[in-house]
């Protein structure tokens, strides 16, 4: 079960999908050729590659993906499950056609098909983990893609080595990939990291340190490639009282706990983030282009909506939408009645990764008179506390998000029980709008990509209005790459080496 981001690294080179990305963030076929989709959004049908094999000799054919496929369906847990809930059936009628069918039709289920981010469409040998066992399969995976995993001392290195026999050519007709091997090793340590980079014995890093991004791009045998991995980050508003009804529900259902803090932190006390002008004037008072230089390091891209720039309605500069004006916060905070010094006090949940932006928004809500408390938690804790509904802000974020379903269906849907579904299953401001929900569910149902995108603008009006978010900046990974290696793939935030080579 790949649910990490240093896992989907590794097995992007070691897998193939149905489906993958491009480099121009294109969802473009893998193991399947082609796919036609029936007129009402419900059917489709995968015309699958000849030739494909995975690395212990076996085929991978249309029935292999749809053992594959079966296998995350019948999964009792597994971070991809709900990836695959809406299928109805799978069918391979002969060994180059895949039909599946859902069960209502669903706007992003092509990108769940991706090997990454979506994973639920990575094909694997079924067969091969019925004879290794699920933790030998784990350990060793048997996969398709263009190299094979020889040898792991696990949490040390792992040796990637060409697959011979992988069906991939280049545009002039050669076999891919053009690495003989891949050797990776795991280096935790931030300045070790940096040292193997500037010294040249790592020729690439699928991560630098943000403290050493000004060093990296200014090296003369480094090249700093930035990409984005489909992450956004934001402060989180508790829009609702979760000591009232029907909020106390909504918590009670995301959390999974009848008791939770905030039903005694918020009783019969005021929370200035449930007033729109207040949380609006929180997202007016973050200079994002500032937070981005003194806390990202340049690693990121101000977030004025909700979309990321991996998203087909990603756009720049959106109207409406989030940007820096601090008398305008001002005046908002004095229409919602909030005229003292300060204005009011507020406590914001983050963890160790976040305290360094978090010091920046604090410096920057003081100069629009809110006083903020940073609560820095470890993760472990962080994850529970946010569920606690005890902080009038938490910063929150996405990650490998490359279709609009999980950032807004899934976030700020209004809460629904589990049983009903996954409307709100990540709530975490009990945000709720019932317009906003009618267009999230139209646009979940929606396979047309010129309608989705009109219903996500008409959503972001929405979002910009309501603020449920105070967006902040969609994070970029840098990749330093030397030594003479070149076209490492970065799409996606991966570090993909089907096509790199080291130049003479």
């Amino acid at each position: 079960m790949v649910n990490k981001g240093v896992q989907m690294q590794i097995m992007s080179n070691l897998f193939n999908g149905l489906l993958k990305i491009n480099t121009n963030r294109e969802i473009v076929g893998d193991a399947a050729s082609d796919w036609t989709i029936s007129d009402d959004g419900t059917t489709y049908e995968f015309t699958i590659r000849e030739g494909i094999t995975f690395h212990n000799g076996d085929t991978l054919d249309a029935e292999m993906c749809k053992a594959s496929i079966d296998r995350v369906r019948e999964m009792e847990e597994s971070p991809h499950g709900g990836k695959v809930a809406m299928v109805e059936s799978v069918e391979a009628p002969d060994s180059t056609t895949l039909v599946i069918t859902l069960e209502r039709a669903t706007a992003p289920f092509l990108s769940f098909m991706t090997v990454v981010p979506g994973r639920a469409g990575a094909i694997v040998n079924v067969d091969a983990v019925e004879e290794m066992g699920d933790d030998e399969y784990t350990r060793m995976p048997v996969g398709s893609g263009p190299f094979e995993l020889t040898e792991r001392d696990t949490g040390t290195s792992l040796t990637l080595e060409k697959f011979d026999d992988y069906w991939e050519t280049d545009e002039e007709g050669n076999q891919l990939p053009y690495l003989d091997q891949v050797t990776i090793e795991l280096i935790p340590e931030p300045s070790t990291l940096w040292t193997a980079v500037k010294t040249g014995s790592a020729q690439f890093a699928s991560k630098i340190p943000g403290q050493f991004a000004d060093q990296a791009r200014s090296a003369s045998n480094i090249q700093l490639r930035q990409t984005s991995p489909g992450n956004w980050k934001g402060l989180s508003l508790l829009a609702n009282n979760p000591a009232e009804d029907p909020y106390n529900k909504w918590a009670e259902w995301v959390s999974g706990e009848e008791e939770f803090a905030g039903a005694d932190t918020w009783g019969g006390k005021e929370i200035p983030t449930e007033n729109p002008k207040v949380r609006r004037a929180i997202a007016k008072a973050i200079d994002r282009e500032a937070l981005i230089e003194k806390a990202y390091f340049g690693l990121g891209v101000p977030a004025h909506w909700l979309f990321n720039p991996l998203m087909f309605v990603y756009e720049e500069n959106p109207e409406p939408g989030q940007y820096y004006d601090p008398e305008g916060a001002k005046e908002l905070l004095d229409e919602a009645g909030y005229t003292g010094d300060p204005r009011f006090e507020m406590r914001i949940l983050g963890t160790p990764d976040d305290e360094r932006g978090l010091t920046v928004i604090q410096s920057q809500l003081s100069e629009v008179g809110i006083e903020a408390e940073l609560d820095i938690q470890q993760s472990s804790s962080y994850w529970t506390t946010i569920y606690e509904y005890d902080h009038m802000a938490s910063m929150y974020g996405g990650a490998t998000a490359v279709d609009p379903y999980a950032d807004w269906y899934k976030q700020l849907h209004t809460p629904v029980p589990p049983e009903e579904g996954v409307g709100g299953t990540w709530q975490k401001g009990l945000y709720s709008n019932e317009e906003f929900d009618e267009i999230m569910e139209e646009d979940f149902r929606t396979a047309d990509r010129d309608k989705r995108e009109e219903l996500i603008k008409e959503g972001m009006e929405i979002f910009v209005e309501d603020a449920p978010y105070a967006m902040t900046v969609f994070p970029q990974v840098g990749k330093p790459q030397g030594g003479g290696l070149k076209n490492v793939g970065i799409q996606v935030g991966m570090s993909n080496f089907h096509r790199a080579y080291v130049e003479d």
